[in-house]
């Protein structure tokens, strides 16, 4: 079994592959997985507009390598449980194809996240004010929060408190974990870690969290972070 990066009483960091790490984790060891895989926006033989490859079908390429952790991710929680997977408009047909060819789970919803706040964009495009996380659920995942919406409004803007270009603030992680139905003491998975903020947020709500991430100076900062026990109660991105 590969050995923990850091751990503490809610926290276990793997560094490593997600593909080489899952495996070993127990079978229905968690809750749920929440996490913010990489987008997989340029997995085409080509980008070239025009060219034999880099069409739909080369797009969906991508679709392996989403349904390979959909379904390592989908043995290790149980029937009850879901995947919170964000992404945005380019990787979202990429993911609902994944999610279709994964046994056991379905594409049960897409929460739209409202960033409040527009970024930037090409001359053909419209700013950028949002991004989208697919719920895909086990047979038997029930949405506790009747009266939540599918778009969340949490703030955020251009600054990135850590460091990593897909950041999350810690408040909308915390939505999500709440919303996923996570119960505190309960234990929630995300393989693709970044800088921590699922750990951060599951902490805050006192769930446990298992991390994986590949790179080692995310996992520094992470443990750094997770060390210091420095919760964020303000809704302030993190």
């Amino acid at each position: 079994m590969t050995t923990p990066y850091y751990s503490d009483e809610f926290v276990t960091l793997y560094h490593g592959d997600a593909f080489d790490v899952l495996p070993e984790l127990g079978r229905e060891s968690f809750s749920h997985c929440i996490t913010d895989p990489p987008y997989i926006l340029q997995a085409g033989s080509s980008s070239t507009k025009g060219s034999k490859t880099g069409g739909w079908a080369d797009m969906m390429n991508a679709s392996h390598w989403y349904a390979a952790w959909y379904r390592l991710a989908a043995d290790l929680i149980p029937h009850s449980g879901s995947i919170w997977s964000f992404g945005n408009w380019r990787s979202l047909p990429v993911m609902q194809r994944a999610a279709i060819d994964t046994p056991g789970i379905a594409a049960a919803s897409c929460m739209v996240w409202d960033k409040d706040w527009i970024g930037p964009a090409g001359p053909q495009q419209l700013r950028s004010q949002h991004e989208i996380c697919l719920v895909l659920a086990r047979e038997g995942f029930i949405q506790r929060d009747r009266s939540q919406g599918d778009v969340l409004r949490v703030k955020v803007g251009s600054f990135k408190p850590n460091g990593h270009p897909a950041e999350k603030p810690v408040r909308l992680l915390r939505r999500v974990i709440e919303l996923s139905g996570a119960e505190p003491g309960s234990t929630i998975l995300d393989p693709f870690a970044g800088c921590g903020t699922t750990g951060v947020a599951a902490k805050e709500l006192g769930v446990r969290s298992v991390l994986v991430e590949a790179e080692e100076r995310w996992c520094e900062v992470t443990a750094k972070r997770m060390a210091t026990n420095l919760l964020d109660f303000t809704g302030e991105a993190s």
